[in-house]
């Protein structure tokens, strides 16, 4: 099955310890693998209450011995932040301890909040993130390994532990208007990653003709380009339930954006909630989402398959806001009611979104 769950362990509720939104991650990775899911998925990002992981590999890491089958992918590595070789040595270590079942995924970052604590600037993240990626080839290729970048430079080096894997599946974060990034992912055979919000399906869908279209200017077949993209779910008879789920998914994009547009207020690390300029009502944001009864979730699903044609959906299932019983029973019935609907519709899950090809030219 080619769903991801995707963790961003959000502490909403600051009488919430960080130990509590740890021990309920656990719970929904290790449900999510007896669902049958491909990917788990975890979020990075410092200092503040949006998300209370700094270190997607350590995570990683430290799932591996307490899964067995469910991949394991950082999302995102966010690559200016890093130390380049202890990067490599860290990739190294999960794939290892996991026996080779991480996934990774990249991206160039967008808080200048957190850069700024780095002593990164952000205005070389995107040339930083490149750079990485280029690393990160070289160092996949064989050793040793040497490399002479603007930013990143690394002599001649032997390393003891490598990844298992030769190539783990690469996954791309954002960076869609960046012509130049979209075809080097398109080039080097990753997958590109997408967060959709609220966005209306003809938005997200404009974004998937782009990444064919890419496709093609490099040669490829545009209908088989790869895409992947994230998408809040909760499944609940409740319309109060669902108007939570919707609340909580709000409140994620508000101070997401407040970062992004830099105007977030802080109360230490804690984050103020403030409306975004222009945001939907919150009826017309329960709409638009994979929010509701199992068979309004699985007729959205079938419309997003059949228009986007993805090739992996990460499921945003653990919305902040809702209880921990109530997020692994929308989890339960997500895999015994809706994919059961969206099969009679498209037949079986795993024919959708094959795996990609590798390597379509030389990047």
């Amino acid at each position: 099955m080619h769903f991801g769950l995707f963790s961003l362990m959000t502490q909403r509720d600051k009488a919430k310890p960080a130990r509590q939104v740890y021990a309920e991650m656990v719970e929904h990775v290790k449900l999510a693998e007896q669902m049958g899911f491909e990917i788990a998925w975890f979020a990075e990002h410092h200092f503040s209450n949006y998300c209370l992981c700094p270190s997607p590999l350590a995570m990683c890491t430290y799932m591996a011995p307490q899964t067995s089958r469910i991949k394991l992918g950082p999302a995102v590595i966010v690559a200016p932040l890093y130390e380049p070789v202890r990067m490599l040595e860290d990739i190294a270590v999960a794939d290892t301890v996991s026996d080779g079942r991480l996934v990774l995924g990249f991206g160039s970052g967008y808080q200048e909040y957190e850069f700024h604590k780095f002593g990164v600037d952000l205005k070389n993240s995107r040339a930083m993130f490149l750079e990485t990626l280029d690393l990160v080839e070289a160092y996949l290729a064989g050793e040793p390994l040497s490399y002479q970048g603007q930013y990143i430079k690394v002599p001649e080096t032997y390393f003891r532990v490598r990844p298992l894997q030769k190539r783990p599946d690469i996954y791309v974060a954002g960076l869609m208007n960046d012509p130049l990034t979209q075809t080097r992912i398109a080039k080097s055979g990753y997958v590109p990653f997408f967060t959709t919000g609220w966005n209306l399906l003809e938005v997200i869908k404009q974004t998937r003709d782009k990444v064919a279209a890419t496709y093609a200017e490099i040669g490829g077949d545009p209908a088989a380009a790869p895409f992947a993209f994230q998408q809040y779910m909760f499944i609940t008879d409740d319309k109060a339930d669902a108007m939570k789920a919707a609340d909580g998914a709000r409140y994620i994009r508000r101070i997401a954006m407040s970062m992004r547009g830099k105007y977030g207020e802080l109360e230490g690390s804690f984050l103020k909630e403030i409306a975004v300029p222009d945001e939907p009502p919150i009826e017309e944001i329960t709409r638009r989402m994979i929010i509701g009864d199992p068979e309004r979730c699985a007729e959205k699903l079938v419309k997003e398959f059949d228009a986007l044609r993805p090739t992996h959906v990460s499921c945003f299932l653990a919305i902040p806001g809702i209880e921990q019983k109530k997020i692994l029973r929308s989890m339960e019935r997500l895999a015994s009611e809706v994919f059961p609907l969206v099969e009679k519709k498209l037949g079986p899950l795993s024919r959708l979104g094959a795996p990609v090809p590798r390597r379509q030219t030389a990047a």
